[in-house]
């Protein structure tokens, strides 16, 4: 993906380089719309490199709005899993602590049934 990224903006600084000089018209209201609706014709008349330069920027601007949300709406649901996942691996170590603390219970109980029983005997 980076590759990706740094290809494009290379083929964006070629583009600037080779077109710096030529002209482009971006017509905002052109005449037949503007005949409809009686505005007057907004026409904007800039170098290619400038059209392409922003262009550029709002391509990467609007991935970042875009993808931005989404990164922490993920960031957010990860930390909320790996919680959780903590959560889990402590109630398993109590678990085992206790099963621990059992099996030690159950160890002192027969030694003290064996003495018991030879007592006895």
């Amino acid at each position: 993906m980076q590759i990706l990224s740094v290809l494009s903006a290379l083929c964006a600084g070629f583009l600037l380089l080779m077109n710096y000089q030529n002209n482009i018209s971006v017509n905002f209201l052109n005449e037949k719309f503007a005949a409809l609706t009686k505005f007057s014709v907004h026409t904007l008349t800039f170098d290619l490199a400038i059209y392409t330069l922003i262009i550029f920027v709002l391509g990467i601007l609007s991935v970042i709005f875009f993808v931005a949300p989404l990164y922490f709406s993920l960031k957010e649901k990860f930390e909320a899993y790996k919680r959780e996942l903590e959560k889990g691996s402590i109630s398993n170590t109590s678990a085992e602590a206790k099963i621990e603390v059992l099996e030690n219970k159950i160890t002192v109980l027969e030694k003290a049934l064996d003495e018991a029983l030879k007592k006895r005997n």
